[in-house]
């Protein structure tokens, strides 16, 4: 029985295994579809998208770098996108640091409130206020200016979960030993709590950087005339069906999501890592 259990198991792990590599691997057409084209010349396009190009055409991406969408180049858009996801990072890891660490190591009335409203904002559908949001962003006149960032100061989210949990798990005797030498309260969470943190702040920063980096509704809707990456791509994909210029965008496109890759290669021990602990170690 035990043997039988054993190869029904195992054929099904095999079965299981196969239509996850297929599904894998359908993911991996859009990208495969995108570099493809962007080595291509407009006829070989237009008379086979899917097929491999005839020869390397490079000029796509040179070409790339004069597209734009009226007077902003794509460097233009790099140089938004490069500010915008810098400072979204700065801000929201910093907001998220530190609330997860005073409501996980101190105690006051009103503390496990807070922790579970920092839980629940995970629950609530953040769309529902958009108007509201947007029309408070008027009346403080900061649409189409770089401080409308400051909304990303809100701490709480799932990153704030895994970060108080990871706060939660550090043993006090590390900050009572820093008191007993004269360490106030700053120097311990710089110098003792951050350094532990280290894990888990670097994958709060990565996925922090993604997003923003792809974030196509916060410039669309508080910031119109800085054009992104993530926006001015958009308004390009709606000149292409005019002048025909595919590859050149989907050169532009690869040039867009180099550096997410590059990032996500560099930091990919660091995420996948701290995201299977669940944040219970840094």
């Amino acid at each position: 029985m035990k043997r039988k259990f054993l190869k029904k198991t195992k054929g099904s792990l095999i079965v299981a295994s196969v239509i996850l590599c297929l599904y894998s691997l359908s993911m991996l057409m859009p990208l495969y579809f995108l570099l493809v084209n962007s080595f291509k010349q407009s006829f070989e396009f237009f008379d086979n998208a899917w097929a491999l190009p005839e020869s390397v055409y490079f000029e796509n991406y040179a070409l790339a770098w004069e597209l734009g969408v009226g007077n902003v180049s794509i460097l233009d858009m790099y140089v938004n996108s490069i500010i915008m996801t810098v400072a979204t990072v700065l801000i929201s890891t910093a907001a998220t640091t530190v609330s997860a660490y005073v409501l996980a190591r101190f105690s006051f009335r009103g503390r496990g409130f807070l922790v579970a409203v920092g839980i629940g904002a995970m629950l609530i559908p953040d769309l529902g206020g958009s108007s509201t949001i947007y029309k408070m962003f008027v009346d403080l006149n900061m649409i189409d200016t770089w401080f409308i960032l400051i909304k990303n100061a809100a701490p709480f989210g799932l990153m704030f979960l895994i970060t108080y949990s990871m706060f939660r798990t550090v043993s006090p005797t590390y900050s009572e030993a820093a008191k007993m030498d004269g360490a106030s309260e700053l120097r311990i969470f710089v110098a003792i709590m951050l350094p532990m943190a280290r894990g888990c702040i670097g994958m709060m920063c990565v996925m922090s950087a993604i997003s923003c980096w792809n974030d196509y509704y916060t410039p669309y809707m508080y910031m119109p005339s800085i054009k992104t990456l993530a926006l001015g791509l958009q308004e390009l994909s709606e000149e292409a069906a005019t002048y025909s210029n595919y590859t050149e965008l989907y050169a532009a496109m690869v040039l867009a999501i180099t550096p997410l890759l590059i990032l996500f290669i560099c930091m990919r021990d660091t995420i996948i890592n701290n995201a299977v602990a669940g944040g219970l170690k840094g």
